[in-house]
């Protein structure tokens, strides 16, 4: 039972610091950064520009999947950015449903900057995962993605209450 109790502990402190550090991931968020003379990007907008950077071919429906937000979310993220002349969309003569994005020239050359910022953000990450076994950030690794799933549940339970309530 002692152990239990822990674990208790651990877990309900374990779930603060998440909220407190999803709340400091929030805030960065409002912080917009500018590119060229009339261009503020937010971090969710700089963060889309990396994605379609690094993935040229996927459409709409991939994006969403892979930053695990609604196609909604990425629909809206996207326009912004068109709007800002960062990206555009089009269609594959092969399927016109699937809606696919590209990045301008502007945004190729926010994507290159960028590219090297993040390279350079990392880095005292990779400082900190130096002092530690393998075997640690293994599990760290493993532990955060538990974490993804658990709130992905989370999330459609939330869904099913709201439903059942309604």
């Amino acid at each position: 039972k002692e152990v239990y109790m822990e674990k208790r502990k651990s877990a309900k402190e374990i779930m603060e610091l998440l909220i407190r550090i999803i709340n400091k991931y929030h805030s960065l968020e409002k912080i917009p950064v500018k590119y060229g003379p009339k261009s503020n990007l937010y971090h969710s907008e700089r963060h889309m520009i990396d994605i379609i950077g690094d993935n040229p071919r996927m459409n709409m429906r991939e994006f969403a999947a892979a930053v695990g937000v609604t196609r909604g979310a990425i629909s809206q993220v996207v326009k912004k950015l068109e709007e800002k002349g960062v990206v555009r969309r089009y269609k594959k003569s092969i399927n016109d449903k699937e809606v696919f994005v590209e990045l301008t020239k502007f945004g190729q050359e926010i994507y290159e900057e960028h590219k090297k910022i993040n390279e350079e953000t990392i880095i005292p990450l990779c400082r900190e995962l130096e002092k530690h076994a393998d075997e640690k950030v293994e599990f760290l690794i493993g532990f955060l993605t538990w974490i993804n799933r658990f709130l992905d549940l989370s999330r459609e339970k939330m869904k099913e209450h709201t439903r059942q309530r309604g």
